[in-house]
């Protein structure tokens, strides 16, 4: 049997946490994931992942940043990053637009299971 996709969620609200790891199983992927954005680069370091769900609100580093990481890291920038954040795109418009390509999809949260799942899925071909 093929391993499951590792999908890695960057996030600092460990409810949210539990809710994508669910909806991930489900899904048939195998969830990783950090609470913040600095504990998220530095399980990048060790770990490989298939895709990553990114918060843009978190504590201790914005989702952005860690975005623009990600991406100047060779060994990074081709897994593709899901915007999944509370904030709708429109109110980070500036940043964004910056940053399309850079990300692959942008889910508002509350999302539609089904609506991540494919947008998972359309990422991963």
């Amino acid at each position: 049997m093929a391993a499951k996709p590792r999908v890695l969620i960057i996030e600092d609200d460990a409810d949210m946490i539990d809710l994508l790891s669910a909806v991930l199983r489900s899904g048939g992927f195998e969830p990783v994931a950090a609470l913040g954005g600095r504990q998220g680069l530095d399980l990048l370091k060790d770990i490989s992942v298939s895709l990553i769900l990114l918060d843009l609100m978190m504590a201790d580093v914005s989702g952005w940043q860690v975005l623009e990481a990600i991406k100047a890291d060779p060994s990074l920038r081709r897994i593709p990053v899901l915007i999944v954040s509370a904030r709708h795109y429109l109110e980070d418009a500036a940043q964004a637009e910056a940053h399309a390509h850079q990300f692959e999809g942008y889910l508002v949260k509350p999302f539609v299971v089904q609506d991540l799942l494919g947008e998972i899925h359309e990422a991963l071909k």
